[in-house]
Order: C-alpha cells, then structure tokens, then sequence
C-alpha cells in the first residue's frame, strides 16, 4: 500500500461512512479535512481532522488532490455539480449510490469522477472474475441478508435509510449486489422485480428487493432484505465447467469441479477496502466504477420502482 505524504483530501460529510473514508485515508498518509454542518468539535478532535469546515465553500478547493462525497444521497447531485464545475483535473469519488434516481447530470470532462462500489476491489471478487475468465456462467445469484436495526449506532428509524424521500431502501443501500451482477457479467436486461416492505421494522423505505435479469445464455437473480436476524452475503455461479460459492462475509470461495472441490480463503477489512479504492482512485484503475456504469445501475433502479 502506497503511503502519499503531502496530498490532501476533502471528505464532504462525517457521518458513518465518512468516518471511515477518513481512516482509510489516514493509513494512506493524507493530510485530510472535511465538510459537515452537524458534526461536533470533540468529535473531531477525536478523529484528528486537520480542518473542519461548516460550508463546501470555505475551503480553498484547489488544495485538495482528493474529493470524497460522502454526504446524504439526495445531496450527491448538487455537490457533485458544484466540485464538478468548480474543479480543474481533480479526483472525485462519490459514495454509492450516485443519486437517489437518475438525473440528467452531464459531466464536464474536467476531472475524474468514480463511484465507491468498494467490493469490486475485494480479493474474493477479482479473484472470482479471474475464475470466470474463459468460463460461460448460465445462472447466478447475488444475496444480501442483513438487519437494518444493526447498521449504526443511532435509532434506524431516524436514519436516511429508513426514509424513502432521502433515499433510503433496501435497493439502493444494497446496490453493491446489483453493481457485482453489472461487472462480474455485463450487460443486463431485467426481466421481473419486486420491490416492497414486507417486514415489522418501522421505516418508510422498501427492506426487500428481488431483481431477475439475463442475458443470452446467463440468468442473474438478486436477492436483498433489511430484516433478516442473520447476516449473509453469498454470490454463487454455475458455469459448464464449475460451481462457485462465494461468502463474502468470511472472505472466502468454493470451487466445485465434477470430481474435485476446493477452498480459497482471503482476509479483508472494510477500511483495508477503501484505502485500496481510495489508493485505485488516484491510479484511475480500469476496476472503478465510472459515471457512465452507476448511471446505466441508476436506470435499472428506476425501473425496478416502476
């Protein structure tokens, strides 16, 4: 992992996942500030931020190497104009989803603009696409079970994610699944959805979502839920030659041959994670994901919704 001393990066937002882009930078060696309205001084002098900042404007922006958007989805589109029209050859990373549906937002082609799918740079998952070079899959399946009362430590009802108008919902928190679907296979055409909220949690948003989508010769089922007491995220592939399981949650795959089987294990952290995407961000690594490829993920949400 390459340490970069003297670069700077601005997080905009200091909520959960902010603070762990701030971690993950700071095993990077980045001096790094950030932007937020609501957090309090003693937490930042917690974290050891080098600058707070209460408005994006504040700051003087041509500093910064680095620009995380990490604020609330329906707040994506506006930040991500304002840096976009404002910066000149900068990296900017914008935390997924890209928006809360799909905007007509046109990129100025000044910089470099990524969206955090983080797991595409998990071992277990280029590895996987390394198992898959060569191979013909005909059917996959990418589940998510998790419990949304877990998530953080503040009331889920009070969070983004419990409420539909900011952008919370099982389809977009999950996406990870729908984006590993997009770069494990490609192009995908849905076929059938069910988007609803079935369960007991008191939220607004959906907490289950099933997406059915193909292409010649490949089925690809997603399963997500909010609501499952046991936590699981399992990717399994069938091809002509090989059955493959992945768990994500152990960092590990089984491979399934006709007369042989075997295990990989891995180890994987979710700050080791985003430092790597952090680090590939720099890099302009062809694994990110672009505008081009969240728009495209953006669509099919919206017609699942539909």
């Amino acid at each position: 992992m390459m340490k970069l001393k003297n670069k700077k990066a601005l997080i905009i937002g200091f909520g959960s996942i902010g603070k762990k882009h701030f971690l993950a930078l700071k095993t990077l060696g980045f001096e790094v500030s950030v932007v937020s309205k609501s957090a309090s001084e003693s937490l930042f002098e917690k974290f050891g931020v080098f600058e707070i900042y209460r408005s994006l404007k504040k700051p003087h922006l041509d500093e910064f190497e680095l620009f995380i958007i990490a604020n609330i989805t329906t707040k994506h589109l506006k930040t991500l104009q304002f840096l976009d029209k404002t910066l000149k050859n900068k990296s900017i990373l914008v935390e997924k989803p890209l928006f809360e549906k799909s905007y007509p937002f046109k990129e100025s082609g000044r910089n470099h603009i990524f969206i955090a799918y983080l797991l595409r740079f998990h071992l277990v998952i280029l590895t996987l696409k390394e198992l898959l070079r060569g191979d013909k899959p005909y059917f996959a399946s990418l589940e998510c079970d998790s419990y949304l009362p877990k998530w953080r430590a503040v009331d889920y009802r009070q969070n983004y994610s419990a409420k539909k108008k900011l952008g919370g919902g099982v389809l977009l928190d999950l996406s990870h699944e729908l984006d590993l679907a997009l770069f494990l296979f490609g192009t995908l055409k849905l076929k059938f959805a069910q988007v609803q909220k079935i369960s007991e949690l008191e939220i607004k948003s959906d907490d289950f979502a099933f997406l059915a989508l193909e292409k010649k010769g490949l089925k690809v089922h997603i399963r997500l839920n909010y609501f499952s007491k046991f936590e699981k995220r399992q990717i399994i592939i069938h091809t002509r030659t090989q059955s493959l399981s992945v768990d994500l949650r152990e960092a590990k795959i089984s491979i399934f041959k006709e007369n042989e089987s075997e295990i990989l294990n891995y180890e994987s952290d979710t700050i080791s994670l985003l430092a790597k995407l952090q680090e590939a961000v720099l890099k302009k690594d062809k694994n990110l994901c672009t505008l081009k490829e969240a728009k495209k993920l953006l669509k099919i949400c919206d017609k699942v919704r539909k």
